[in-house]
């Protein structure tokens, strides 16, 4: 070696320094494993070019995959009790979010009513609550609203009318009953008349009965003043099936009618002499309002049979109640003729979101509506008369952490199970009722990345197995014939064009 020798000079010294060194990397190509065929020998083929091509980009889209997968991370799901920071002053509330349709209830008098168990009561919610009335085909349509009905002013009828009213009793007698209709008299009596009011009433209704002095004063005030408007009543009690095809479920209704076509919306006044004067006398103005707003004026009976409600209220943690019922404090409802088959197109819960923008990513984030609502457009139906239905939801809370850099809009979001069904009921109003119930548990999602070594190692195999079987393949079609045929092929073609 060279320690032992006496090195005569510096340049002696490093030549032989550079003599060990290429013994040593010479003696590593007994170590080789890729002992490597000369260039000389190996042959260029069409095949193997295709194939190379395949390898290339079967290798760079499972590179991809993985890669993907690792930044990704694998969702690793527990169970915990909720423990979520109470010092939010809104910790203890979410969202409630709905989109209900009922096709045979107008929208007139159905109430959005939300109960907890803390004993927390709201009835007839009307913020952030929308109703869209639909026809008989389902097809929305505009609401009617209530400012086309003006209001009227005070003195309207004058005193003096109105002491002549009382003092002329014969006005109260039931022989002075106004103009009674009937199904076959109906059409034929409201075409007749350029303008008409019609009562539809039910003898039993409380409120009905009140209205009977108020109706007659109104007809004689109307009749003296030569007014164009005829009164008549519908006693519904005797012709239900004509109150049912006018859309009447509440009574009293008092409908408008020109030349036989209703003008809606029915009316939604004060239930007194001056009132009423006032609304008849300016028939034809609400008519030309409607006609201004587009809607429809051309059909005998109402056209708005169904309405979709839609909205989300905010509700307290506890289990708890949404409810959907008619509710009025001026009418009565005909029992036999509520019907509350519905469709639930959307029910879900979120977290109270801190601005009206992130409340409408999270809305409209499909990935994450096709977790929270399983409804998926279900359809319950009442197969009976007076049917209330029932849904009982278990609301889980979902909490997902490290998503990387895809999936969904929010942190947390809730899942709830579905259990329904339907009774007859003989003491109440049909409703369709929504029990929601929070579980305790918490289930959070982690999505955890594989160790990187694992990543290497998965990414190595990959590559190499896509590079050995594809080898394989390339020396099967080589050692076939397929590669010449096919490059013969290809020689032939160019030779004949």
């Amino acid at each position: 070696g060279c320690e032992g020798r006496q090195p005569a000079s510096e340049l002696k010294t490093v030549a032989c320094r550079r003599h060990t060194a290429m013994a040593f990397f010479d003696s590593l190509k007994y170590l080789d494993f890729y002992k490597r065929i000369q260039t000389d020998i190996r042959e260029k083929t069409p095949v193997g070019g295709a194939v190379s091509i395949t390898a290339a980009v079967l290798m760079s889209m499972l590179f991809l995959c993985e890669t993907y997968s690792y930044i990704q991370g694998v969702p690793v799901h527990s169970i915990s009790i909720d423990d979520h920071d109470n010092m939010s002053p809104t910790a203890g509330s979410f969202w409630v979010n709905f989109d209900v349709t009922f096709p045979a209830v107008t929208c007139d008098h159905i109430s959005v009513d939300v109960e907890d168990r803390l004993g927390s009561r709201v009835f007839d919610i009307q913020k952030n609550v929308e109703k869209i009335p639909l026809d008989g085909k389902g097809v929305e349509g505009a609401m009617h609203p209530d400012e086309f009905h003006t209001s009227a002013p005070d003195g309207h009828v004058s005193m003096d009318e109105l002491r002549d009213v009382v003092q002329n009793k014969d006005i109260f007698t039931r022989s002075n009953d106004s103009v009674m209709l009937d199904a076959s008299s109906f059409e034929e009596w409201a075409d007749g008349h350029e303008w008409s009011l019609v009562n539809f009433r039910v003898e039993w209704c409380p409120w009905c009965q009140m209205l009977v002095p108020v109706w007659k004063s109104a007809a004689h005030i109307l009749a003296t003043r030569d007014a164009r408007v005829e009164m008549a009543t519908v006693e519904c009690t005797k012709q239900m099936d004509l109150c049912k095809k006018a859309g009447v479920v509440a009574f009293p209704t008092i409908k408008l009618f020109h030349f036989g076509k209703h003008v809606p919306p029915d009316y939604k006044g004060k239930r007194t002499v001056n009132d009423i004067v006032h609304f008849a006398e300016n028939a034809a103005q609400q008519k030309a309002s409607l006609e201004e707003a587009g809607h429809n004026i051309s059909e005998v009976h109402r056209q708005d049979v169904g309405c979709t409600v839609v909205g989300n209220l905010f509700v307290q943690k506890v289990p708890g109640r949404i409810q959907f019922s008619l509710k009025s404090d001026q009418h009565t409802f005909a029992r036999d003729l509520v019907n509350f088959t519905h469709q639930v197109h959307h029910l879900s819960f979120n977290d109270v979101p801190e601005s009206e923008e992130e409340m409408e990513a999270v809305m409209l984030d499909h990935e994450i509506q096709e977790k929270v609502s399983k409804w998926l457009s279900q359809t319950f139906t009442s197969h009976t008369k007076h049917t209330t239905h029932e849904h009982y939801l278990k609301v889980v809370e979902y909490e997902f952490k490290n998503r990387g850099f895809g999936w969904a809009n929010a942190n947390r979001i809730y899942e709830h199970s579905i259990s329904s069904h339907s009774y007859a009921t003989d003491r109440h109003l049909p409703a369709v009722k929504f029990h929601y119930d929070l579980s305790p548990l918490q289930v959070s999602v982690e999505y955890k990345s594989k160790a990187w070594f694992t990543f290497i190692t998965m990414v190595c195999a990959l590559i190499g197995g896509t590079w050995s079987i594809l080898q394989v393949v390339n020396d099967v079609a080589s050692s076939t014939g397929l590669g010449r045929t096919m490059f013969m092929d290809a020689k032939q073609l160019r030779a004949r064009s």
